[in-house]
């Protein structure tokens, strides 16, 4: 999985991802949504890495019988994440290979106010609060020539960047392609849309 572009304040949460699913140079490429609106919880699951780990997360989270809000969710990430990502990684050896982020966004039932997370394979899946504001994976290193303020409508041109520059790559390459889709949560709900193909 690749990009994941975030905005997020007290009052709303942007997710903006590619739909490129790209697992090695001698498979063909897939597609997949990689941010997944959760309603009844008021949240918005997304991830980068492992596409494996994600649908697996996102079901177990959906699934739970019972009224949960990003708060509580994250009271228990931390160590489900972990032992789902064993469990993976026993299942599917080639996973050893693999990073993975999940990222959540979701209104506290407490505060009422926006709250983001992310949880990394790379630190244990710890639990991390997200800053307010503009979040971009992978790192964009050139940020001239984008009307960042314009952001949500200026993910397309980000990816774009993105992409080029992970082409350059000969190490650590993240693929970026197919189509962007954006989910945009407030307290009024949910609006979910694409934006179009990046080729």
């Amino acid at each position: 999985m690749s990009s994941l572009l975030f905005y997020t304040d007290e009052n709303e949460a942007i997710v903006a991802t590619d739909t490129l699913l790209h697992y090695s140079v001698d498979t063909p490429p897939g597609y997949a949504s990689k941010a997944i609106a959760i309603p009844h919880m008021r949240m918005v699951i997304a991830a980068t890495g492992s596409a494996l780990l994600f649908s697996r997360w996102v079901g177990l989270v959906n699934n739970q019988g019972f009224a949960l809000d990003v708060d509580a969710v994250d009271t228990h990430a931390p160590q489900e994440l972990q032992a789902l990502w064993s469990e993976l990684n026993r299942h599917a050896p080639a996973l050893k290979d693999q990073s993975a982020s999940i990222y959540h966004f979701g209104i506290s039932d407490d505060s009422g106010k926006i709250h983001g997370f992310a949880y990394r394979s790379g630190s244990d899946f710890k639990s991390e609060a997200l800053d307010y504001g503009l979040g971009v994976k992978p790192e964009l290193m050139d940020k001239a020539g984008i009307d960042w303020s314009s952001f949500p409508t200026c993910a397309p041109e980000i990816m774009r960047a993105q992409s080029l520059q992970e082409d350059g790559k000969t190490k650590d390459r993240v693929y970026i392609g197919g189509s962007v889709h954006v989910t945009h949560l407030t307290e009024g709900g949910f609006s979910i849309y694409s934006m179009g193909k990046l080729a």
